[in-house]
């Protein structure tokens, strides 16, 4: 059955790789009953297996990977990425849940000009 109310939450979690850190953040998920995680630098060759919880998940290169984790039972639809892993798409009931990464720091400033008008010319008009 369709949930009415959805909690989402964020995390830029710098590559997170050890057990007892994962394990922390799927007590905090659990603890705040969070429905849906969108998490950025995830790297290429993890896996966010986190007991309950559907993972979709784009691997980049360099750490800048993206995901998506649902509560299992969240049936999310036209999941969807860009290259590099830098974004990943789907769509819960109509709605567009869109976890991006991009460039940050003045020294990027281009390059995300550069990313931002790729992103939109790459994203779908409807779900």
């Amino acid at each position: 059955m369709p949930k009415n109310v959805i909690k989402p939450a964020t995390l830029h979690k710098n590559g997170i790789t050890a057990q007892t850190r994962v394990g922390m953040l799927a007590d905090f998920i659990r603890r705040h009953d969070i429905d849906i995680l969108y998490v950025q630098e995830v790297m290429s060759t993890e896996v966010l297996n986190i007991r309950v919880y559907e993972t979709h998940q784009n691997n980049g290169a360099s750490f800048h990977g993206t995901a998506i984790l649902a509560t299992q039972g969240l049936q999310l639809t036209n999941i969807t990425t860009l290259p590099f892993g830098r974004a990943i798409r789907a769509v819960y009931q109509g709605i567009q849940l869109i976890n991006l990464y991009a460039p940050s720091g003045k020294a990027k400033r281009n390059d995300r000009k550069v990313f931002q008008c790729r992103a939109a010319i790459s994203a779908p008009n409807t779900p």
